[in-house]
């Protein structure tokens, strides 16, 4: 049978034999089992994302935009020469 725990690290959740040396360690906890009840079929796992310290993630690419950089230089004082 199958128990769905925790990380405490990560906060996944995921499904692991109840024979797993990870729960006697203590690196596991145990998911209410009214919510999830020992199965015979293993469970999708459920991730939770890290925290961003205030910026957004891509959804591209799933990584963290970096913030943008100052841009204090004035224009080339050729390029309004020629504009005129």
């Amino acid at each position: 049978m199958f128990i769905r725990v925790k990380d405490p690290s990560t906060g996944h959740e995921f499904d692991v034999p109840e024979a797993d040396p990870r729960l006697a360690d203590g690196r596991l906890k145990r998911v209410k089992d009214e919510r999830y009840p020992p199965s015979t079929l293993v469970r999708h796992p459920k991730h939770c994302p890290p925290k961003l310290a205030g910026r957004t993630a891509s959804r591209e690419t799933g990584k963290a935009s970096a913030k943008p950089e100052p841009q204090d230089a004035p224009a080339p004082a050729d390029e309004a020469t020629e504009k005129e």
